[in-house]
């Protein structure tokens, strides 16, 4: 389990820092500037200015890689092969075990489901609205 964390986090992280890099150098300096001239220290002005200005950024991040880790199958068929049993297995490969392998229909649209739903789950975390972007007063 520890070797397929490694190998997604090597694969995915250089993207998700350039998305966060550009959302980043989009940032408006007038706005940082604002904030120093109303007295924001360098963890009000995080929280009030960047952290609201990186939230879509995030939240793209977050969902790309949530889809990408759901989908996650070979990686689980190429490396823990040896495992015992199916310790490592993630919903995916659960899913590919169920419909491929056991012919388990009924296991398989079950998987799915759960898939989809945990896609809905976090889909709607995400678009939350940010409750640090509606009182931008309180950068003290």
């Amino acid at each position: 389990m520890t070797a397929i964390i490694i190998i997604v986090s090597w694969q995915w992280l250089p993207f998700a820092l350039l998305i966060l890099l550009t959302a980043l150098q989009s940032l408006d300096p007038e706005r940082k500037e604002a904030a120093r001239m109303d007295g924001a220290g360098p963890f009000a002005m995080f929280r009030f200015v960047i952290f609201p200005h990186l939230r879509r950024a995030i939240g793209v991040v977050i969902m790309i890689e949530t889809i990408f880790l759901l989908t996650v199958v070979c990686r689980n068929l190429r490396n823990d092969r040896r495992g015992p049993g199916t310790a490592s297995t993630n919903l995916a490969f659960l899913i590919y075990r169920f419909a491929l392998l056991e012919f388990d229909v009924g296991g398989a649209s079950a998987g799915g489901v759960i898939a989809v739903v945990l896609a809905n789950i976090v889909a709607v975390f995400l678009c939350a609205p940010c409750p640090a972007a509606s009182k931008p007063e309180q950068l003290k």
